[in-house]
């Protein structure tokens, strides 16, 4: 295990910064003073110990606040432990408990890493300029000023930040004042924060224009963003958001507590994420906040609000409410994942945002926790270098939404409403531990909610339910046993909320085995709408039957039917199914309305298809099968979006034609193709313009179609125009113009921002025609990735996506070849761990399945 480090603020208790900083954007460095107002608390010592990394420490001073007034105490050494990101403030006398303030002049520089301050580059015209800003979370705010950098330590910040006279400065606060310096500089200086973790204090600096609004209980709300960037494109972005705050004030019975919230839209992101949700300054990565209002996309749309209802709804979980330490994460990331879809799901009922959260979250954290090494959602951290490691997007966030959403239908929205308020009400301003938030729910529901919701969130993994006959009629048997691909003996048990309609008598299996009551003799439909983290398994066939023919109806509910293809799926990995059972189910399903359930049916076969890969007869047959079930619903719904439609028809119309284009069809092609005009390129509509691009590279002139692509890429400023390109370009059948990606665009002096690196060698890796190309450069290129990455959230990503499309032996020894040497990063350790498990499973079950396709289809 990890030696943990000590807390500082066990020690030192902040109270209040007062931060000067000089930022030299054209040098690249920067300089401060801050004095730290606080109690020193503990034993008696001769020093005080704060956080600091990479900073150049040049001066201090000590006072200490006594009744008479205040004293000056000798500053004897001050020690930098670069080991431990510390600086140690030494005194000549004995430092008793009590009132001090401690300031410190330091100096540092302005870094690419994009963390702590960093530059965030962007193209004007001919022109490359940078936007600097800050990224704090997890523990980077050492990196920028000398403080107690941990999220207990609580503290009110007043800032003023000098800079290059022209620039706009913002921060958390609005601004009290502007002073235009002698040196061609302004320093500009903010009202006082809240009391807020130093993880969530923020600044960004550059040539920037916003537009503005209110919400109805007064908040301003700006948008931000380049004057490179267009100010049409906020305006998407201003409307949501204020949408927003206002659903979470009427929601929560908490008003947003600060005067304004700023939203800014930042060319380059750190660590692959989409948001940051800095108190009252929160920045995005530009695609997750820019819309070109002549040419929006519903998809991309949807994702822009629900990024903006996750930050916004952390203006409240993380921001007002902050867990105590980072092992209780989850109680800002799950709650955040949870409330972005109750969120959209009021603002957006058209959007039936439950079928689409079945869609994103469920299925992340289904398909990850089903190894044996894989983190539970509330996991110890001992170490900083731990930190980073933690944030898995699929249990932190989907499996810790999942199983609040699950919390939440079991004890109904009045209770859990209820509880939040009163959450909120009594840990304004203070840290939490999840304990605090059991005990309100409990109190709102009347259930031991502690015991309830502690086994889940301490274990990983989940159970599959079995249902069985049972001795007496109008009755089931239901067993619990942990659902995991490469572990047999595991005897862990969960308390599992049934979810169901058709069970009477009991709502909750709380031992391993037990026989329940059923309403009729019909198959009990359990986990209704996917909401339990769990599997359910029906052992007769009679009753799975049964569940089949309730999902053709087209009464039954789409979340049912998204969760059970999900489950059959993933019992086709643990072999109690076959993927030729979610064909045939997909098959039964050909005349579904909805487009969320067409969305899994689609991935069904891409799973069948990735298990053939290289099977030219099963692919063939993949090939018709997917043009049998798609051509009669794209006869029906065409190619063109009709105004005025429902949201579910324009989604529907877009996934039937990227089935249509998957089936190879000569006559779909050649239409396609005939939609792609290298002059026009901007102007394709754009829940089309994937379509048409990757049909372009795939199927037309390879040469001129990939020069106008990268040439239009490096022109273009438009984010959502650049991923499309990836994308396109990614999915080239050429091994060569693959490589040449490697180099041009991901290499060394590649064009392609840090942020955006990631997904064009996942793109290139999932590939079947140019994984060789994108493993060897991962391979090459791992020195530089731990330079850029190391320290972040990132590093784990080519990991996880190193793994994710691998199925055969060849492989498996690639990767234990690669990877195997570095399983001693701790940032990366338990990825590896896993993608092994994960590799070894896959070719076992593919192994397994191969045989029953070709029988499929013979």
């Amino acid at each position: 295990m990890t030696k943990s480090v000590a807390r500082l603020i066990k020690q030192f208790k902040p109270s209040n910064y007062q931060l000067s900083l000089h930022i030299d954007e054209k040098n690249k460095v920067f300089s401060g003073e801050v004095t730290i107002s606080g109690q020193k608390v503990g034993r008696p010592s001769q020093r005080i110990t704060f956080h600091q990394t990479d900073l150049k420490i040049t001066d201090a001073t000590l006072t200490k606040t006594e009744k008479s007034g205040s004293k000056n105490i000798t500053v004897s050494r001050i020690n930098n432990q670069d080991t431990l990101s510390e600086v140690r403030v030494h005194a000549d006398e004995m430092l008793y408990p009590g009132e001090y303030a401690v300031t410190l002049k330091f100096k540092g520089t302005i870094n690419d890493k994009a963390s702590g301050l960093y530059p965030s580059y962007y193209k004007d015209g001919d022109q490359e300029k940078a936007l600097y800003a800050t990224h704090f979370e997890s523990h980077h705010a050492r990196e920028v000023f000398p403080c107690i950098d941990e999220p207990a330590a609580k503290a009110s910040f007043d800032l003023s930040i000098s800079t290059t006279t022209g620039l706009t400065v913002l921060s958390n606060t609005d601004p009290i004042s502007t002073t235009e310096n002698s040196d061609d500089t302004t320093t500009t200086t903010f009202a006082t924060s809240p009391v807020m973790s130093t993880y969530l204090l923020a600044f960004g600096i550059g040539e920037l224009h916003h537009i503005e609004g209110k919400t109805k209980h007064g908040v301003t709300l700006r948008c931000w963003s380049v004057t490179a960037q267009p100010k049409t494109h906020l305006q998407y972005s201003l409307d949501e958001g204020i949408r927003v705050l206002d659903f979470y004030d009427d929601y929560f019975k908490t008003p947003f507590p600060l005067a304004k919230c700023d939203q800014l839209a930042l060319p380059e992101f750190p660590g692959g994420s989409a948001a940051m949700e800095n108190w009252g300054l929160v920045t995005y990565r530009e695609d997750c906040m820019l819309v070109d209002p002549q040419n929006p996309s519903l998809p991309g749309q949807q994702y822009i609000s629900l990024v903006i209802a996750h930050e916004l709804s952390h203006q409240w979980f993380g921001n007002l409410v902050t867990m105590e330490w980072w092992d209780d994460l989850w109680l800002n990331e799950s709650f955040a994942s949870i409330m972005e879809h109750m969120c959209l799901d009021a603002l957006h009922p058209d959007w039936h945002q439950w079928e689409r959260y079945i869609t994103q979250d469920v299925l992340a954290a289904s398909n990850r926790d089903i190894y044996s090494g894989v983190q539970p959602v509330g996991i110890e951290v001992h170490h900083p270098d731990e930190i980073g490691s933690i944030f898995d997007g699929a249990i932190v966030y989907a499996k810790g939404g999942r199983l609040l959403k699950m919390l939440h239908d079991y004890i109904g929205d009045e209770a859990f409403r209820q509880a939040l308020q009163k959450y909120f009400k009594e840990h304004a301003y203070k840290n939490t531990r999840r304990e605090d938030l059991w005990r309100a729910m409990s109190d709102a529901s009347g259930k031991d909610i502690n015991a309830l919701m502690t086994p889940w969130l301490t274990q990983s993994g989940m159970p599959v339910l079995s249902v069985d006959t049972a001795d007496q009629p109008n009755a089931r048997t239901i067993s619990q046993k942990r659902f995991v691909l490469d572990k047999t003996d595991d005897t862990q048990m969960w308390p599992v909320p049934l979810l169901s309609d058709d069970i009477s008598g009991t709502d909750l299996l709380d031992k391993q085995k037990m026989s329940v009551q059923l309403k009729n003799d019909n198959a009990p439909l359990i986990n209704t709408l996917g909401s339990g983290h769990y599997l359910v398994h029906y052992q007769e066939s009679s009753d799975f039957q049964s569940i089949i023919d309730r999902l053709t109806k087209p009464e039954t509910q789409a979340e049912t039917k998204i969760n059970t293809l999900n489950d059959l799926a993933l019992l086709s990995r643990g072999g109690q199914a076959s993927i030729t059972d979610t064909l045939d189910l997909v098959s039964n399903l050909s005349n579904e309305e909805r487009e969320p359930v067409w969305s899994l049916m689609s991935r069904g076969i891409g799973m069948a298809a990735g298990i053939a890969e290289f099977n030219e007869p099963i692919e063939t047959a993949l090939r018709a099968f997917r043009l049998k079930l798609a051509q009669p619903r794209y006869e029906v719904l065409g190619w063109d979006d009709v105004e005025g439609e429902d949201p579910n028809t324009t989604l529907l119309r877009a996934t039937i034609a990227g089935i249509m284009i998957a089936t190879e069809d000569k006559a779909m092609i050649s239409f396609v193709l005939d939609k792609y005009d290298p002059n026009t390129i901007e102007k394709l509509p754009a829940d089309r313009r994937d379509h048409i691009l990757t049909t372009a590279v795939r199927f037309g002139d390879l040469t001129s179609v990939a020069e106008r692509l990268l040439q239009l890429h490096n022109d273009t400023i438009d984010p959502d125009l650049q991923m499309s390109i990836a994308s396109a370009l990614c999915s080239t059948r050429s091994p060569e113009l693959a490589e040449r990606l490697c180099v041009e665009a991901i290499g060394d002096k590649g064009f392609v921002r840090m942020q955006d690196m990631f997904r064009w060698y996942a793109y290139m890796l999932r590939n079947k025609y140019t994984r060789e190309v994108a493993w060897d450069w991962i391979t090459k290129s791992w020195p530089r990735l731990e330079e850029l990455f190391g320290g972040g959230t990132m590093l784990d990503y080519f990991v996880k996506f190193s793994a994710a499309p691998l199925q055969t032996s060849e492989w498996e020894k690639k990767f234990h070849d690669f990877f195997e040497p570095k399983i001693d990063n701790i940032e990366i350790s338990r990825d590896i761990k896993v993608a092994f498990s994960e590799i070894t499973s896959r070719i076992e079950w593919r192994n397994r399945e191969l045989p029953k396709l070709e029988k499929y289809f013979s």
